[in-house]
């Protein structure tokens, strides 16, 4: 029998607190709806130093991710 707990971590996601189960990725702390933006390039998800994420990357516990909309040309 194995003795596991589970793991959640806190990610704050546009300064909102959410708490995930450790192993989730990004589209899961972002949503259905900002995943889908992101995906036809009408959003970028980006982490506290500005540095641009994937969708499918890892969580971890204190993360900063913010989603931000591209601008029109």
């Amino acid at each position: 029998m194995s003795k596991t707990t589970n793991q959640r971590i806190t990610v704050y996601v546009d300064s909102e607190p959410r708490r995930f189960f450790r192993g989730l990725r990004v589209r899961h702390a972002v949503g259905h709806e900002a995943a889908w933006r992101v995906g036809r390039g009408e959003s970028t998800v980006q982490d506290g130093d500005g540095n641009q994420l994937d969708l499918d990357g890892t969580l971890y516990d204190g993360q900063r991710l913010y989603v931000t909309r591209v601008p029109e040309p």
